[in-house]
């Protein structure tokens, strides 16, 4: 993805924060120069990174970051930490592929950005616009940086060991490099025309030095910022990665959370509703409950004139019936009633039998005979006399009439 927003290392010491191709600030800590921006692509120190070129023979596509590691541990790049490694694809044929591989073997804490949009090298900005194999000389961090491009990608970058100062032994270690180079397969089929100065205000006497040393026609431009710059996603730093799981797992628990006060509103207008619903339906009852009252206090009057009038209408309760019934149940000999009463509904009947086995058998006579099933009877122990008889006390109320009577 490409970024117009850049932070890229100043020639002296710095950052330069660049917009559309425009210096927007500049700064010596990254992340004061960047604030709170998301929208960042910082390009990582030439002196950061290790670029060259690998040769791999013809294999799947899904082996190529394998071998390609394997080439970076033989060549000692791989440190305690794992590096970054990025690559590009310069060229395919029948003999194999070649690759441009950059390696970032230990990031410092000043060049990482949590929040960065993204992350690029320094030289890949430089030879962004150029075209077939180039080579650019500029200053970067107080050093002379050295690239070699193919079709924009950086094939080769080093940064030079004496002064920044373009003269002929500047000349003299650039001449070395280039020839060096040539012993690469990749150059043997083409090699850079010519040499790109791209450094403001170098003075004439230095660049004739420096051309002097050269074997290359050398040709000086100012320097010009650049304009985009696309993220790499292999160069992304461990603490980025972080950061942005970190900022999906919170907006992601905040759409949770909007989703839940949504769910949480919505239950609760529901449940209002429901409530104002119901109410409103019981002062409805309580109204209907109101008018009908009247009407059904006289029904319960009239319920309960009647049932004191069910002993004149029905023969079953009538008081001389039960009292026959009563006396028909009695044993030959052996037991007297002393008391007899009843409301029709309820009967109570108190005696002295002989023995209490002859006031137990009253009680299941009772129980059994016709016309008294609809009663329920019971009979507490009786009350054994001197004389050893006993005095008994049974009571018979209408089944399932004992809440209303």
């Amino acid at each position: 993805m490409s970024h117009s927003t850049l932070a890229i290392p100043t020639p002296d010491l710095g950052w330069l924060l660049v917009s559309g191709g425009r210096e927007i600030g500049r700064d010596t800590d990254l992340s004061a120069l960047a604030g709170k921006r998301s929208d960042v692509l910082v390009a990582i120190p030439s002196a950061r990174v290790s670029t060259f070129l690998v040769d791999l023979p013809p294999v799947e596509e899904a082996l190529h970051g394998a071998m390609i590691q394997a080439q970076v541990d033989k060549r000692g790049l791989s440190g305690k930490a794992a590096p970054l490694v990025d690559y590009s694809l310069l060229s395919h044929g029948e003999s194999g592929d070649t690759f441009s591989v950059q390696v970032v073997t230990e990031l410092p804490l000043d060049c990482i950005l949590p929040s960065a949009a993204g992350y690029t090298t320094a030289a890949a900005l430089q030879g962004k616009d150029s075209l077939g194999v180039t080579a650019t000389l500029w200053r970067e961090a107080g050093r002379l940086v050295l690239g070699v491009f193919s079709s924009g990608l950086p094939v080769h970058v080093q940064v030079l060991s004496g002064k920044p100062e373009i003269g002929k032994s500047s000349g003299q270690e650039v001449n070395l490099v280039l020839l060096g180079l040539r012993g690469e397969s990749f150059f043997e089929r083409e090699s850079p025309r010519d040499l790109v100065i791209a450094i403001d205000g170098v003075d004439e006497p230095g660049l004739i030095a420096f051309r002097s040393a050269l074997s290359l026609p050398v040709r000086s431009e100012p320097a010009r910022l650049p304009v985009l710059g696309t993220a790499r996603d292999r160069l992304l730093p461990a603490e980025v990665h972080r950061n942005r799981r970190r900022r999906r797992s919170a907006v992601r628990n905040l759409a949770l959370l909007a989703v839940g006060l949504v769910l949480y509103t919505v239950l609760g207008v529901w449940i209002w509703k429901e409530a104002k619903a119901t109410e409103r339906e019981m002062a409805s009852l309580d109204r209907r409950l109101a008018i009908i009252q009247p009407d059904v206090e006289r029904i319960q009057l009239a319920e309960e004139r009647w049932r004191s009038l069910e002993p004149a209408f029905e023969k079953d309760l009538f008081p001389v019936v039960q009292l026959s019934r009563i006396t028909s149940a009695l044993p030959g000999s052996g037991v007297v009633v002393r008391e007899y009463r009843t409301t029709g509904r309820n009967i109570r009947i108190r005696g002295q039998a002989r023995d209490v086995q002859l006031a137990n058998r009253l009680l299941e006579d009772l129980q059994g005979m016709n016309g008294f099933e609809r009663y329920e009877w019971s009979m507490p122990n009786p009350r054994v006399e001197r004389n050893n008889t006993a005095t008994f006390e049974i009571q018979g109320k209408l089944k399932h009439e004992g809440a209303d009577s």
